[in-house]
């Protein structure tokens, strides 16, 4: 121990040694948390030199890995419309019923002014009461045939992909977000680990003071932070007690605070109802859904052919005019905001809602899943940095404030 004491007292610069290895371990960190996420596009001379963050560069293959878990283990849309009721839901459209009503009587004032205005007040009420009626029945029937295909009309693989190639941004908020707290802790607990290695690196230097032992110590501490780091967010998945210690990876530990997150997350920035709208329309799933639509339409007015009071009000031609007009404003509407298909996609499941409960009862290995591909992707690349670092600012610290030791071997 006195021996140790002489060799601190001949040297005090020795004493930095652990502050350096913490700042070396909380900089290599810091840094492979940047890596992963910036620059967004690939910044240097393509393909031998340059950096491109890891998230943003493979931003589609970790969007598909979130939707395989959506898709596969959270949301199946057959399971989720099980309990969907057309009926029901036809209150929420009201709006588009009014709408859908109201175009249809502008049509008819238009193409027979004199048969409506000759109609008393209360006849011209029942004809808007007959029609608000049977639109608020045809779109129970487009509801229920928008249930039973559901997968043909919504692939939120697709809806996630095209949100994603859009913004390619999306990925790396998603991930930042959810693991926030996950990155803090890489950070800091690099300066952590950093000392305590540090500690260990001046007892060694003291005892041995050769000159090959701070580069090797800074490559060590920069790998290891690194390496203990991701180790410690994801392991043990499951509690384990230690003595009086219970040992849980700090994500596995978050799993109802994470849940919470991602679902608000994916609902309001990938599957949103405008997201949901733009894909169908963008898609051949918008001549399935207009298919649907227009053949309800069609029923809709075969039964008007056949009532007394529409025979009266428009002959056969007018009314032929007055069924592809209506089809065609229907088209028109139904994929803008507070239109028939975006109040579907908006309102028909509680999507943040269903995420979160079924993400809290994931098992650890597909809750996992959730963050851990960010950190798969390429992570050696981020290790190996950190080890790189390390040794230079082992080497640094060797020139700079123990320029003895590298004399004593030349």
């Amino acid at each position: 121990m006195q021996a140790l004491l002489d060799a601190i007292s001949r040297d005090y610069l020795v004493l930095l040694i652990p502050p350096i290895s913490a700042f070396v371990g909380w900089f290599t960190n810091v840094l492979a948390v940047k890596m992963m996420f910036y620059p967004t596009e690939f910044v240097g001379w393509r393909p031998l030199l340059g950096w491109q963050g890891l998230v943003p560069a493979n931003a589609q293959k970790l969007g598909k890995f979130s939707t395989r878990l959506i898709t596969t283990k959270l949301m199946r849309l057959e399971e989720l419309f099980e309990s969907f009721s057309p009926e029901s839901f036809t209150g929420e459209l009201q709006p588009v019923v009014e709408q859908i009503t109201g175009e249809v009587e502008a049509e008819v004032r238009q193409r027979a002014p004199m048969m409506w205005e000759n109609l008393a007040p209360e006849v011209q009420e029942q004809v808007r009461d007959m029609i608000r009626a049977e639109v608020r029945a045809t779109l129970a029937l487009v509801l229920e045939d928008l249930k039973r295909d559901i997968n043909q009309v919504v692939d939120l693989e697709e809806v996630v992909t095209k949100a994603i190639l859009d913004d390619k941004t999306l990925v790396t908020q998603l991930f930042l977000e959810v693991g926030a707290k996950e990155f803090k802790f890489i950070e800091r607990s690099g300066a952590y680990f950093g000392f305590l290695f540090g500690l260990v690196q001046l007892a060694i230097w003291l005892v041995y003071p050769a000159w090959w032992i701070l580069p090797l110590a800074g490559f060590f501490v920069g790998y290891a932070t690194n390496w203990l780091a991701l180790k410690l967010i994801f392991e043990p998945a499951e509690p384990r007690r230690l003595g009086p210690f219970v040992l849980q990876g700090l994500f596995h530990k978050r799993q109802h605070e994470v849940a919470e997150r991602f679902a608000e997350l994916v609902s309001a920035k990938l599957l949103n109802p405008e997201n949901i709208v733009e894909t169908i329309q963008s898609s051949t799933k918008s001549d399935f859904v207009s298919g649907i639509v227009n053949r309800q339409l069609d029923a809709l007015f075969d039964r008007y052919a056949a009532h007394p009071m529409a025979a009266m009000l428009l002959p056969d031609a007018e009314r032929e005019a007055l069924r592809a007009q209506i089809q065609s404003r229907v088209a028109e509407e139904m994929p803008k905001p507070g239109g028939f298909l975006h109040t579907f996609a908006g309102r028909a499941i509680d999507i943040r809602g269903e995420l979160m409960a079924r993400m809290k009862q994931l098992d650890p290995k597909s809750f996992e899943g959730v963050l851990r591909p960010a950190f798969q992707q390429d992570e050696w690349k981020l290790i190996v940095a950190g080890a790189a670092l390390g040794l230079l600012a082992g080497v640094l610290q060797l020139m700079y404030l123990f320029e003895d030791a590298l004399k004593s071997v030349a």
